[in-house]
């Protein structure tokens, strides 16, 4: 009976020690084939960032040797700035995977390419003192804000500009034009849908769930409430804004005196931004942690303190157009 029951112990730890051996085995592999999959992100990004690159810069010297006739330079430049701000996108969405020297290197290729074109629409192009592209976007932007105006919470915006661009889908809600108001959504309502938040002026919005995707643009004094959005989280033309909100990544422009209380999983882009303050996440509400399983985000991991500022090149200086809270003047009661 003893050696009935020594061969048994021994039996056990030879199992164990197998499933261990087991374990280790395919720990190790996961982790090979996860450092392969970043290795070929990055050299995905790389050899494609180097390609649009180079075609950037094929168009601008074109124009620089007068090989563009002069009536069609305003087209061409505006060609050439929107790829610049593709390839600017590309990189931002890229940023998760990125090397500190990946990024730093592509923000100042696309800087470069931006004065480049600054330079050649100021000597080529005198008299419009770059004012076409200003024109132009604004021009697209009202359309843009009022075609989101007419769809919002009522038809699909399959017919939207930038739909590629920024992201809207069939599948969005929201709110747009509001004063002075009140306004929520409930999970059942905003689960897995892409939010759009538009022209609202002193409003308080509280969205209850877990958004796929978030965008929120010309909002005035307005306090913004969300549990974890799923993917991105984009800001644009706000202006003595508050914003408490969760996301895998958090992109903001052309935004100033605006306050995030964020978590982060990845990081923050900025640019043309100014008076920015950041703090940690702080909103708490029912069923919360359920939200983040869901968003399929880590409640345990918050880079609010990571940005990147596209106007701020300097490594050796902290960018002057954001900053962290002091801890008097943070907040955690939303009510």
């Amino acid at each position: 009976m003893d050696k009935l029951c020594g061969a048994e112990i021994v039996t056990g730890r030879i199992l164990r020690r197998e499933r261990e051996r087991r374990h280790a085995m395919k720990e190790k592999r996961e982790k090979k084939e996860e450092n392969m999959l970043s290795t070929e992100q990055v050299s995905y990004f790389v050899d494609t960032f180097t390609q649009k690159r180079d075609e950037i810069e094929g168009a601008l010297n074109a124009a620089d040797l007068g090989e563009v006739e002069k009536n069609k330079l305003p087209s061409h430049f505006d060609k050439i700035s929107k790829d610049i701000l593709i390839l600017q996108r590309f990189t931002s969405d890229s940023i998760p995977y990125l090397r500190e020297y990946d990024i730093r290197k592509s923000q100042e290729a696309i800087q470069n390419l931006q004065q480049k074109l600054q330079e050649l629409d100021k000597r080529l192009l005198p008299k419009k003192k770059f004012g076409f592209k200003k024109k132009s976007c604004d021009t697209r932007k009202e359309s843009f804000l009022q075609k989101i105006e007419d769809t919002v919470d009522s038809i699909p915006v399959s017919t939207l500009p930038f739909k590629a661009l920024c992201g809207y889908t069939e599948n969005n809600c929201g709110f747009s034009g509001r004063t002075e108001e009140n306004l929520s959504l409930s999970d059942e309502v905003i689960c897995r849908k892409d939010i759009v938040l538009t022209n609202l002026v002193g409003c308080t919005v509280k969205l209850v769930g877990s958004p796929s995707t978030l965008h929120m643009a010309s909002l005035h004094n307005c306090r913004i409430m969300s549990g974890p959005v799923a993917r991105s989280v984009f800001i644009e033309d706000c202006v003595d804004c508050t914003f408490i909100l969760a996301c895998q990544q958090l992109r903001i422009h052309n935004t100033k005196h605006c306050v995030m209380y964020s978590h982060v999983t990845s990081r923050t882009v900025i640019e043309d931004s100014t008076q920015l303050g950041f703090a940690p996440y702080s909103l708490k509400y029912e069923n919360m942690e359920h939200h983040f399983k869901i968003a399929g985000l880590d409640i345990n991991i918050n880079n609010w303190n990571l940005v990147d500022d596209f106007n701020w090149l300097a490594s050796d200086k902290p960018s002057p157009n954001w900053h962290i809270l002091k801890a008097d003047e943070m907040k955690d009661d939303w009510v």
